[in-house]
């Protein structure tokens, strides 16, 4: 499909990326920007780029499409810097799990003739890092494209395929809707792991078995890069943890009252939601 991509950001998403063009022999090339030099050394060592460097302008020279795979609050200037070295007709596209803030202000710099498309490829892991990278993390997924009205159909189409290659199903929304959306399928889930975590805090935790650590794992994750997903999209998140309080008063309630059949239907809701997932 290209000549040359160009990943930056060689963590668990951009590593995962690489291995997966590579297989499907989405690139004649597949290069990799990194800030560390142990980890350019990794990639490729370890074949799962053609080349990397710690250098912006020659990992995106002459590069048919780049992907930001950096930490949410630095895509924007990453895209504004690249864009200046890409040829033209390049688009570029991300992997942040926020879009409004991120597709505001790219539009707000805007690229100089660069397309950009807003992607959010929803697959990860507990893990971080280029060494637990895996081609098969995006099979089967979910990616969800952002669309505005500056948005180049052409550029979204090809950015469309590109996910599609890689087996991932597609999803087109606003990055308003995104935010919503996302905050209560995945932001408001890690808060509820951290929060829930903090609160069984050390002591009797070398006793916990599957409950509370599948429902927890996702409080393992980098806290600096969660940090700002929350931040970007703190309004929506702020509003969806008001309605799980208002759920948790909801068993409270019932448990200080002792109201059986009240705990039932809460319990039977929950596993009907659950069970449909």
């Amino acid at each position: 499909m290209f000549k040359k991509i160009t990943i930056i950001g060689l963590g668990l998403i951009g590593g995962s990326l690489a291995l997966a063009i590579k297989e499907k022999k989405l690139a004649k090339e597949v290069a990799g920007v990194s800030r560390r030099e142990k980890t350019i050394k990794k990639a490729v060592k370890n074949k799962i780029v053609d080349f990397a460097t710690l250098d912006l302008e020659e990992g995106v020279k002459d590069s048919d499409i780049v992907i930001i795979a950096a930490p949410v609050l630095k895509i924007a200037d990453i895209a504004r810097r690249a864009a200046s070295f890409l040829k033209k007709g390049a688009v570029i596209t991300d992997a942040g799990s926020t879009k409004k803030y991120i597709v505001k202000n790219i539009e707000k710099a805007k690229l100089g003739g660069i397309d950009f498309v807003g992607s959010h490829p929803i697959a990860g892991s507990e893990k971080s890092g280029i060494g637990f990278a895996d081609k098969d993390l995006f099979k089967g997924a979910y990616c969800v494209l952002t669309k505005t009205e500056n948005t180049n159909p052409g550029a979204l189409n090809k950015v469309r395929k590109f996910w599609i290659a890689l087996g991932m199903k597609i999803v087109i929304v606003s990055p308003e809707r995104h935010d919503r959306l996302l905050s209560k399928i995945s932001h408001l889930p890690h808060a509820c792991a951290v929060s829930l975590i903090n609160s069984v805090g050390k002591n009797g935790i070398a006793l916990a078995a599957g409950g509370l650590k599948d429902t927890t794992r996702i409080a393992s994750c980098d806290p600096e890069l969660w940090k700002d997903i929350f931040l970007t999209n703190r309004e929506n998140l702020a509003r969806d943890i008001g309605m799980l309080k208002k759920e948790l008063f909801r068993i409270e309630k019932a448990l200080k009252s002792n109201d059986t059949q009240g705990l039932s239907r809460l319990l039977s809701k929950a596993k009907s939601i659950r069970d449909s997932l």
